[in-house]
């Protein structure tokens, strides 16, 4: 299927926020649902040593597709569903079944070599920190923990990795199902793509910051006012945002490479 790369304005940003916030919130348990199955499924997978790590971050595009297929779905009148984890291996050509594969483990040797790395810069410290804040250290503990020599690089180092690693990563998956394109062909495209939009891509991720903080905000109010019971309704509104990130990717895409209408009509990005 032949793609067209195309540029928007800034202002575009914002609409994919709102375009996946709306998109979700037409049918939240089912998204919801769809996020909830990958964590279940990560969970047990990250159980298993060495291996278990590598297969769950590989499987990050995928999700990512994902969401995509189960957004165009919804938009021609089909609920999401599940199904569209395994979709792709059962609807793909195997020459593009192999690009995917291609494409989720140099996903994850670029993720996983770059973070070990990052560990050189902090020699360790940012994992200790984790492992005492989710084991619940003293205050003192974690303060002389977050101050040891190279945790801030090393927290840097990785937020500045995941950045520029999600560049060509970004509309890859999409571009491999529906553009036909190889490894190269897509990374490069998808490069290309965000280069171009720029603007309009930190229009949408300074969006999703701001509401995410917004949400993070609330928590205090919330908390006085409501007391434990807060958090039973932070929780879920904090799912429900992961999820419509993932929801408003699809109109990242197809506003960098396919149809201008915002319908559920068929159109040159046809599902597969």
């Amino acid at each position: 299927m032949r793609l067209t790369l195309k540029t928007v304005p800034a202002r575009q940003g914002a609409v994919w926020m709102r375009q996946g916030l709306v998109e979700c919130l037409r049918f939240p348990v089912r998204y919801l649902t769809l996020f909830l199955c990958f964590m279940f499924v990560a969970a047990l997978v990250m159980a298993l040593p060495l291996i278990g790590i590598v297969m769950v971050v590989a499987a990050i595009p995928l999700v990512s597709l994902a969401f995509m297929m189960a957004t165009v779905g919804s938009l021609r009148g089909q609920p999401p569903s599940p199904m569209v984890f395994i979709a792709p291996w059962q609807q793909l050509p195997a020459p593009r079944r192999r690009t995917l594969i291609t494409l989720c483990l140099a996903y994850a040797l670029a993720m996983l070599g770059s973070l070990a790395l990052c560990g050189l810069i902090d020699h360790g410290g940012l994992q200790a920190l984790v492992v005492a804040m989710t084991s619940g250290a003293d205050a003192d503990t974690l303060e002389k923990l977050a101050q040891a020599p190279g945790v801030s690089a090393g927290v840097l180092a990785r937020v500045l990795i995941i950045s520029l690693l999600s560049v060509p990563f970004w509309h890859a998956p999409g571009l491999v199902v529906w553009g036909e394109q190889g490894l190269a062909q897509s990374l490069f495209s998808s490069t290309l793509a965000m280069w171009r939009n720029k603007g309009a891509f930190l229009v949408y991720l300074a969006s999703y910051l701001a509401l995410t903080l917004a949400v993070t905000l609330l928590g205090g109010p919330l908390t006085v006012l409501l007391g434990a019971f807060a958090s039973l309704l932070l929780m879920p509104l904090s799912l429900l945002l992961t999820t419509a990130f993932y929801v408003s990717l699809f109109f990242t895409f197809r506003d960098s490479f396919g149809s201008d209408t915002a319908s559920g009509d068929k159109d040159e990005l046809s599902g597969p």
